[in-house]
């Protein structure tokens, strides 16, 4: 009988000056293994060239294929398979790039095994059908640490921690779990009271008002505070109600919840900075408006009833049938050299009897490090889904934490949670609802000639705002306080490019890769000369400079591979580019422009002496999302 899934396996010969990343497959031969029979496999982009029945040589786009694990065991059997294979996707399919070897002949060959897409005899469909039924994560890319969720009727809302960036806290929509809008921010404009760190926001709705519980530093003297903010419409901002909880020298990551009997409750992370005393994860009442705590905190984590601590934060509750279930995080979260990772416990009594499972339910993997700091979110059909962040391997601080999201289920005899698709962050899941497709902006684009994309363009918020207006087709910044203004987005994946007219004026203008005042990267225009710079805890180094007379505008543009390694190029047409040549041509690497737990921000940079106004005709960023294959541990 014929096998459900065949494999057919491919050599291929190219020119020994073909570089591995532009193999384009020239020469292709089948042998079918399981069983021999002579069908060409029906894969994605197969372009046959031969006329003759037997010269199977074209060009070849294979089905996507997540790993090698995922690969036919007579892959990993051939003697010329090495560790460097790559892939190099495009779009819904991947056109494989594995190891070339030289013969005794001189030429380099590939040895490619791939699954053959013919339909599998239960009926199931294609491999093909498999895919679309999944999605893959990140399913809000991009730097969105904390993440919260909650669902309101059918549609699910989401936010995340903004840093020192604003507008505050970016705000999502979805009717699906994987599809992200954004839709506005939980604050246009700082509150009176804050001034930096912002974190954490959890959002809560009820009676149709919705509700943010939201971490930030006081503005006199810099301690950690929750505040609360509420609004009826979701899409217009929050009216910011103040300081909700001042505890010691630190109170951080509210978590808002209903219990049976109709009380409110909010948790909380305490002790963080208090020396001499555990991390605790706190609790109170919340009083009938959720504007103000009533009776007496109690503790979640009570050290002196066994509770075992490892910097318990980033938690959220749920109650299934009978317990209290406590999702938390431990480790650290944020630069590098985290090691982050999701814990539970579980009581029938929420201010005591809390039993933890000793080993962490979720941990990082190849692929996605230190997941952590997420909200439980419950579908209407009553399944439960977890919003957490998570760094990719490769991009890691340089793109930040992501927006992650994987299925939660509760073992039948044990009662304890687990996560659907295992112990490390999923690469790729089952789709959530049935009938849905994942898409991705592949571009953010602005012309300028309206200012519909100005509301989700960011700022420093520890500097004065620079004054921002769109007219004559043209973005406009006034700088303030002889400072760089830096005005731009959260880039979405490690491989972008970013590119603006920059029209001539009087000071520096341009685009470039921010952390903040101190630590930037930016090729800017500074009247005749074009500026490439790296500024490094305040202190500016020049990398190029070059003049270029009296133009009128010119395009700037820079590249970045895995968020970190970046070069930069100018044009005076947009088809002919100028490579700022530094380093003998190698990209410039960002590292050590970043700073710990945010990630830099990509746009566009001015800076004067005069209070001149600095104009931008364009700006685009291209993303380059490679599916990264499932390397589950």
């Amino acid at each position: 009988m014929m096998s459900t899934l065949e494999t057919a396996s491919v050599l291929t010969k190219c020119d020994s000056n073909t570089p591995w990343w532009g193999l384009v497959v020239s020469s292709i031969f089948f042998a079918f293994s399981i069983p021999a029979v002579a069908t060409e496999p029906s894969v994605l982009g197969y372009e046959r060239q031969g006329q003759d029945p037997a010269d199977l040589s074209g060009r070849l786009i294979v089905p996507m294929v997540h790993s090698r694990a995922a690969l036919p065991r007579t892959y990993t059997e051939q003697p010329q398979s090495s560790t460097n294979e790559a892939m190099r996707l495009y779009g819904s399919s991947v056109l494989l790039q594995l190891p070339q070897q030289t013969t005794e002949r001189g030429t380099l060959e590939t040895r490619l095994v791939i699954q053959n897409q013919r339909r599998l005899q239960d009926g199931s469909g294609t491999e093909t059908d498999r895919m679309q039924e999944t999605y893959v994560n990140p399913v809000i890319a991009g730097d969105i640490p904390d993440p919260t969720i909650i669902r309101v009727g059918e549609i699910y809302y989401a936010a995340g921690t903004s840093c020192d960036f604003a507008p505050h806290y970016p705000l999502y929509e979805s009717s699906d779990l994987i599809n992200w809008e954004r839709i506005g921010s939980v604050f246009r404009d700082t509150p009176n009271w804050a001034s930096d760190d912002f974190w954490a926001p959890e959002l809560f709705y009820r009676d149709g008002t919705f509700y943010v519980y939201y971490t930030t530093k006081r503005k006199d003297n810099r301690i950690a505070c929750i505040g609360v903010a509420t609004t009826k419409d979701i899409r217009q901002g929050f009216t910011d109600h103040g300081i909700i909880i001042e505890w010691g020298e630190e109170a951080i990551d509210a978590f808002v919840f209903d219990d049976d009997d109709g009380k409110r409750y909010i948790t909380w992370k305490a002790y963080g900075l208090t020396d001499g005393r555990p991390i605790e994860i706190l609790g109170s009442e919340l009083s009938e408006d959720g504007l103000s705590l009533l009776g007496d905190a109690f503790t979640l984590t009570d050290h002196s009833r066994g509770w075992q601590g490892a910097g318990d934060e980033g938690q959220c509750l749920v109650k299934h049938e009978g317990y209290y279930y406590l999702f938390y995080s431990i480790g650290g979260c944020c630069d590098n050299r985290c090691d982050y990772r999701v814990k539970v416990s579980r009581s029938k009594n929420l201010k005591f009897g809390w039993e933890q499972l000793p080993d962490p339910i979720l941990s990082g993997g190849k692929e996605w490090k230190c997941p952590g700091h997420g909200t439980l979110v419950t579908t209407a059909d009553n399944r439960h889904f977890y919003l957490y962040h998570a760094y990719h391997a490769t991009d890691f601080e340089f793109i930040g934490r992501q927006g992650m999201l994987d299925e939660v289920e509760w073992d039948a005899e044990t009662g304890w949670p687990h996560f659907k698709n295992g112990s490390t962050p999923s690469a790729r899941a089952e789709l959530p609802f049935k009938k849905t497709e994942q898409k991705r902006a592949t571009v953010w684009e602005a012309d300028f000639t309206s200012d519909k994309n100005l509301a989700f363009l960011e700022w420093d918020t520890n500097h004065s705002k620079p004054s921002i207006e769109v007219a004559n087709g043209q973005l406009r910044i006034k700088p303030s306080d002889n400072e760089i203004a830096f005005v731009g987005l959260r880039p979405s994946t490690g491989n972008y490019s970013v590119q603006a007219e920059v029209l001539q004026g009087d000071g520096m203008s341009g685009i470039g890769l921010y952390s903040n005042q101190q630590n930037y990267l930016a090729l800017m225009i500074d009247r005749a000369e074009l500026i490439l710079a790296r500024t490094k805890d305040g202190t500016t180094q020049v990398l190029s400079k070059q003049i270029i007379g009296d133009r009128k505008s010119l395009l700037l543009r820079y590249e970045a591979v895995g968020g970190r390694n970046c070069q930069f190029s100018w044009s005076e047409n947009g088809a002919d580019w100028s490579l700022i040549n530094v380093n003998n041509g190698n990209p410039i690497d960002a590292n050590s422009i970043i700073q710990w737990g945010s990630s830099p921000r990509a746009g566009l940079m001015t800076k004067t002496q005069n209070n001149s106004i600095l104009a931008f005709q364009s700006l685009r960023i291209e993303y380059d999302f490679r599916e990264q294959p499932d390397q589950r541990e």
